[in-house]
């Protein structure tokens, strides 16, 4: 009988003391506000399609991938920058698309990577990036704005450098804040 009550006791006593523990391993989470500037000017590779159809319009497509530097005050955001995108554009109207994706500090392991998707305008890039933070681990969503043509890349681009469609958020995972995925 004593050992039985030995046991139970011991029992007890672990599992109050593995709840104190995970207990002190929770973390709130959080959102942050975040904001980055960059150039990648340098074109590693890229591959260029060109396409006329009747009535004028010319369309290129380009892959390429551009090299640069981020600056931020978030140390994820820091760091040498390389996009491997993805264009269409209407050479007549200036008007397309740039679509794929980005790391900081890409060698060897990225302290922040995800995807960009954007319209592009005479030059000018407007849209979203959506991507993660490593170490502690978050989600990044944001607005990415600047400059931008297939031959000369990223020029004073931002990602989260202002208010409303052009911020950017980190949520960081924890007992109160959630990760969000997609449905």
């Amino acid at each position: 009988m004593r050992n039985k009550r030995f046991f139970v006791l011991a029992a007890l006593l672990c599992a109050a003391l593995a709840t104190a523990g995970i207990a002190l391993a929770v973390t709130s989470g959080g959102t942050a506000a975040v904001s980055a500037t960059f150039d990648a000017t340098t074109v590693v590779k890229s591959v260029q399609k060109s396409c006329s159809v009747n009535g004028g319009d010319t369309y290129t497509y380009t892959r390429a991938v551009y090299k640069g530097t981020a600056v931020s005050s978030d140390a994820h955001l820091n760091g040498p920058i390389r996009l491997a995108v993805q264009t269409m554009t209407d050479d007549t109207t200036g008007v397309g698309a740039i679509l794929g994706a980005w790391r900081i500090n890409a060698d060897p392991n990225p302290r922040a990577a995800g995807l960009i998707e954007a319209s592009l305008s005479n030059g000018q890039l407007s849209g979203g990036v959506h991507g993660h933070e490593a170490a502690p681990w978050g989600q990044l969503f944001g607005g990415v704005n600047g400059g931008f043509t297939a031959s000369g890349g990223f020029t004073g681009a931002s990602i989260g450098a202002g208010a409303g469609a052009d911020s950017a958020t980190v949520l960081t995972p924890g007992a109160c804040v959630r990760a969000l995925y997609l449905p």
